[in-house]
């Protein structure tokens, strides 16, 4: 909670939520057409933050649309196509290098994006 409150407090952006990774990175979704806002001119917000917190910042724009969240979770890579079926969210990719960069070094990066995903849509990501 102190957190989302010191990040709307230095960015005047709203916070929708507000979590943190295994390493410490902290992970700001904030609403849909603030995330210009929340990183600031030239990531000035996202600088003094890091160095105030001494830690990594990341920021993530909701958006009410389970893909075009993914998207934005996933930001800046590009992959061939995201659906939305039944009980998932398919990512499908045919290159290994962007591939590997999704699922990340012992699946950590698809579990963050599964664990962004589960907060808003209650629905799992999977990398095909």
């Amino acid at each position: 909670m102190g957190l989302s409150l010191l990040m709307e407090r230095v960015t005047r952006a709203k916070v929708k939520d507000c979590f943190t990774d295994e390493e410490g990175n902290i992970f700001f979704v904030v609403a849909a057409g603030e995330a210009g806002k929340a990183i600031g001119k030239g990531a000035s917000n996202i600088k003094r933050l890091q160095q105030e917190l001494q830690r990594k910042i990341r920021v993530i724009e909701y958006s009410d649309d389970v893909v075009g969240f993914v998207k934005n979770i996933i930001y800046p890579l590009r992959v061939q196509s995201i659906k939305e079926e039944s009980e998932a969210v398919i990512i499908n990719e045919t290159n290994k290098k962007a591939k590997s960069l999704l699922i990340g070094r012992q699946g950590k990066n698809l579990k963050l994006i599964n664990r962004a995903v589960k907060r808003f849509f209650n629905l799992e990501v999977k990398v095909i």
